[in-house]
């Protein structure tokens, strides 16, 4: 059976966490920080997107990691309409969500754009996103506040 390479990328408020997978064997982990100066100039958080992929990349470099051997770029979810927890592959519809969040920004935006972009020097990989943070798994039931007005989310 022939290994299987992840690439997973968690981006934070003020670091991005990158690791490499041999099959379920973590083999390369990083905590990239950024200062606040380094985050100053950008507006939004998505503006941060080139910033931290060069960053991931410069780490990425520096590893003896064969390319064609990643199957998998898996970015960690961000603020996108609730949904179950698991595994999607990022869609334009996903992205509009990540730009225009309906919930608010956050670094996770970042992590599907990031892994998307990063398939383009993977050539045997796909992007995905996992876990969003708006993972919604609530019974009906458990969405009841006591008032007919108020419902939990």
């Amino acid at each position: 059976m022939e290994d299987i390479f992840i690439i997973a990328i968690n981006p934070g408020s003020t670091s991005t966490k990158i690791a490499v997978y041999r099959n379920k064997e973590c083999i390369f982990e990083e905590n990239i920080k950024h200062s606040t100066e380094e985050l100053a100039p950008y507006e939004k958080i998505t503006d941060q997107f080139e910033f931290r992929k060069q960053a991931i990349m410069q780490r990425l470099n520096g590893t003896k990691l064969d390319r064609e051997r990643v199957k998998v770029i898996m970015g960690r979810g961000g603020l996108v309409r609730p949904i179950e927890s698991g595994v999607y592959r990022i869609s334009e519809k996903m992205k509009h969500d990540l730009v225009n969040s309906p919930i608010g920004e956050h670094a996770s935006n970042l992590g599907g754009f990031i892994a998307e972009d990063l398939v383009k020097d993977f050539p045997n990989a796909e992007a995905y996103v996992c876990d969003p943070v708006v993972t919604d798994e609530m019974d009906e039931i458990a969405r009841v506040a006591g008032h007919p007005e108020f419902t939990r989310r």
